[in-house]
């Protein structure tokens, strides 16, 4: 099995277990978070301002994951939490960005964060609050069990490409 298509197994298996999707990026050239597959994130990036925070976390992120290699945990821009994980294979290096999630306490105060993100970034209000509904709710346990599996599955894969 070549490496990418193994990655790719990983990050399918891992959107399959989680919900979550994630997406690669092999070269700080190829960080386009437009990218990202979460419909509340596509629709943040209807704002030009919102896409340059998002490319910003992103890359920040991506070089901080594989200088160190080390999982990045993050917030990103939109209030969503994140994580970077490195990946080193053989032949291929990069980091695997997954999808964002939110806590439980940013479910009670969605009303006032999505108002924050549409005066912000001058987003559609309807729009937002749809798409907010969507997105998968984790605790910090949760989390770091889905960073695991994640883990797992890329080093299970790995040992298919050796």
């Amino acid at each position: 099995m070549r490496s990418l298509e193994a990655i790719q197994k990983a990050m399918d298996f891992y959107h399959q277990i989680t919900g979550l999707r994630s997406y690669f990026v092999q070269d700080i050239g190829d960080v386009d978070s437009a990218k990202e597959k979460n419909f509340f994130c596509k629709c943040i990036k209807m704002s030009n301002k919102a896409l340059e925070h998002c490319e910003a976390c992103t890359i920040e992120n991506y070089t901080n994951a594989l200088g160190k290699n080390e999982i990045q945990m993050y917030s990103c821009h939109a209030g969503l939490v994140k994580w970077s994980v490195p990946v080193d294979f053989e032949d291929v290096k990069g980091v695997i960005v997954s999808e964002g999630v939110i806590t439980s306490q940013q479910i009670e105060d969605k009303e006032r964060w999505i108002e924050y993100i549409v005066v912000k970034y001058d987003l559609p209000k309807e729009i937002m609050m749809q798409n907010y509904e969507k997105i998968v709710e984790m605790d910090e346990e949760e989390v770091n069990d889905s960073i695991q599996l994640l883990l797992a599955l890329l080093s299970y894969y790995k040992t298919l490409c050796e």
